[in-house]
């Protein structure tokens, strides 16, 4: 009966302790989105995209190239891909 006690008395607490922790946090929030000192944090983009279909993306993101354009060629690179790393299949027994 005592370790009954001892556990709801423990969920209490360790409650108790999660909703003063975020209550302050989201009272801090909403003080610094009043304050207009909240900054947004900027992502950092990559100057050069790092592989060819991060290319064709910024391609049709920018309006460089259209929507069929993109297919193709990413078409085109799977199937330069299946040709230069062909997938074996194994045997079934």
């Amino acid at each position: 009966m005592a370790t009954m006690i001892f556990m709801v008395l423990l969920t209490i607490t360790l409650a108790a302790i999660v909703v003063a922790t975020a209550w302050s946090a989201v009272k801090d929030a909403d003080k610094d989105t009043a304050d207009g000192t909240a900054e947004a944090e900027a992502v950092p983009v990559p100057a050069v995209p790092e592989t060819l279909e991060g290319v064709l993306a910024r391609q049709l993101l920018e309006g460089e190239i259209t929507g069929p354009q993109y297919r193709r060629a990413v078409q085109r690179l799977a199937e330069r891909d299946a040709d230069r790393h062909p997938l074996s299949v194994p045997r079934e027994d």
